[in-house]
């Protein structure tokens, strides 16, 4: 082993420079992709309406701190990433700099990166979709989504595999690289439609005009307003049934919030028609007890 000074510090100096320099480029460059990655989300907030955008996001959808997070996550991942690719690329670098002989632990490495990659590409896979998973934003802890047959919320996201919760409280591990199709809940909204019956005798116009007085009374109140993503729209007189006549409402929300909307309309649909003597159908439930058997 012989060393030539200063040629030797003079590349052993050169070689660092350039890794600093490598390593300043990578940085902007996944700065510059996270930030790319963000701005598409804050696009999908800017087609929406005002109020739209405000209450998708205060669900969670397009929330400013949950990118904030990814951000900082997806970037300190791929900064260690390449820190350790850089690191160990200097490293023999300046080992063959110092004249150490360093092709049996490049053949070495060759053989054992051959051997791992044939028998972990399902792993490597799992971990690239990962990666891209994040960076996409495509979903994060407390989504409800849809991953090919299964439907449930994230409990847990990670570079080889997502842990979701169905509605049985059943935990489900699935594989990144195994995910082809996935659908977002929550980074969207929900459409629920309220059917409500009235009495065939009753006027239509009457019905229609008193559920559009509940739907302006439900968008004045400032507590159901927030839960909405636009005020209901009365459809009308939408059926028949052979003792009553279904009129319906119609209510954007976001994703999975519908129900306890649905349930509002439906208590101030029928003290409203009650108000106005509007007759709504009663079910004829059975309440007798069962015989006592001998």
């Amino acid at each position: 082993m012989t060393f030539t000074w200063p040629d030797t510090l003079i590349e052993i100096g050169t070689v660092c420079l350039l890794a600093l320099l490598v390593r300043g480029l990578l940085k902007r460059l996944i700065r510059r992709s996270i930030k790319a990655a963000a701005q598409r989300a804050e696009n999908r907030a800017m087609n929406l309406s005002g109020r739209a955008a405000a209450v998708i996001a205060r669900a969670g959808g397009l929330d400013p701190t949950r990118q904030a997070h990814r951000t900082l996550t997806v970037g300190s991942m791929l900064s260690s990433l390449m820190d350790a690719v850089v690191v160990i690329v200097v490293v023999f670098m300046v080992l063959q700099a110092l004249g150490v002989n360093i092709m049996p632990a490049l053949a070495s490495v060759g053989i054992g990166g051959l051997a791992i990659g044939f028998g972990a590409q399902s792993l490597v896979k799992d971990i690239i979709s990962g990666i891209f998973l994040m960076v996409e934003d495509q979903l994060g802890v407390g989504d409800t989504v849809d991953i090919g047959g299964l439907s449930g919320t994230v409990q847990a996201l990670g570079l080889r595999a997502t842990r979701l919760q169905d509605m049985s409280g059943e935990i489900w591990y699935v594989r990144n690289g195994e995910i082809a199709t996935l659908g977002n809940r929550s980074q969207g909204w929900s459409t629920g439609t309220v059917h409500i019956p009235v009495s065939l005798a009753a006027d239509p116009r009457t019905v229609i005009t008193t559920l559009a007085a509940v739907c302006n009374e439900l968008e004045a109140d400032t507590e159901w307003a927030e839960q909405m993503l636009e005020p209901p729209t009365v459809l009308g007189l939408t059926s028949f049934e052979p003792t009553s006549a279904i009129y319906s409402v119609s209510v954007k929300c976001p994703v999975n919030k519908q129900w306890a909307v649905e349930r509002e309309i439906r208590a101030r649909a029928v003290s409203a028609f009650r108000d106005a003597g509007i007759q709504v159908p009663a079910q004829v439930i059975d309440t007798r007890a069962p015989a006592d058997k001998d």
